[in-house]
């Protein structure tokens, strides 16, 4: 998958998420940092909490449990004493690109320029990159091994999930153990559902909906 289309797909979350952070209270607030993890050309998952450290500790969960194509680390920074947003990018295949993208202020008008190549990090940013290599280096869960609850036939015989029904139980298991681990100190964990099936499928495996976005589930 290409960093242009990678960055096709998270900038219009992460932009909203400094825009919604700009308006609604009386001193504007920072952004905090957020991890976006991208799977089938669309946005899967996304964590955000006030503290980079926590928000960077949900990277091999996310690459494990999600097993994202893409995970996308977004935080505000200053560049060239200039407002701006960071976007550390990293591939299954451990390909990384380091993105910048301006940000313009003017009174409550917030305006983005067009992301651009931020050339090589140093420091945090560096940092970042080389743990989303290491997360993105580990194994993700086998989605054909998930097991029905209530097993039916012969005494002893396995039966499990079709593949698609266990992705989306073990990406709700996955988010909901970052959401009981990010809520402590006023995160958020976001599952974006591709279908009202599969929103229906991750609220009964337990994801809490307050975590759900996209795919709403109608009513059987």
């Amino acid at each position: 998958m290409l960093v242009a289309d990678i960055m096709t797909l998270v900038a219009p979350p992460v932009t909203d998420l400094l825009r919604r952070s700009r308006t609604g209270t009386s001193t504007p607030q920072p952004m905090f940092p957020t991890i976006v993890a991208v799977r089938n050309d669309r946005v899967v998952a996304i964590v955000s909490t006030p503290r980079i450290e926590a928000t960077m500790s949900a990277a091999t969960s996310l690459a494990v449990g999600v097993d994202p194509q893409a995970l996308v680390v977004a935080a505000e920074a200053r560049v060239d004493d200039q407002p701006a947003l960071t976007y550390a990018v990293m591939t299954r295949e451990r390909s990384a690109r380091w993105v910048l993208q301006e940000v313009k202020e003017s009174g409550e008008e917030v305006r983005f320029a067009v992301p651009v190549d931020g050339g090589e990090p140093t420091g945090q940013g560096a940092g970042t990159l080389r743990l989303l290599a290491e997360a993105m280096a580990q194994r993700p869960v086998d989605v054909t091994t998930v097991a029905l609850t209530n097993r039916g036939g012969t005494f002893g015989e396995e039966t499990f999930l079709p593949p698609e029904q266990g992705r989306v139980v073990i990406d709700a298991g996955t988010m909901t153990t970052l959401h009981e681990r990010v809520a402590q100190i006023n995160g958020q964990a976001l599952y974006v559902a591709r279908s009202p099936e599969s929103a229906r499928l991750a609220l009964a495996a337990g994801l809490p909906r307050t975590c759900l976005l996209g795919g709403e589930p109608t009513s059987a």
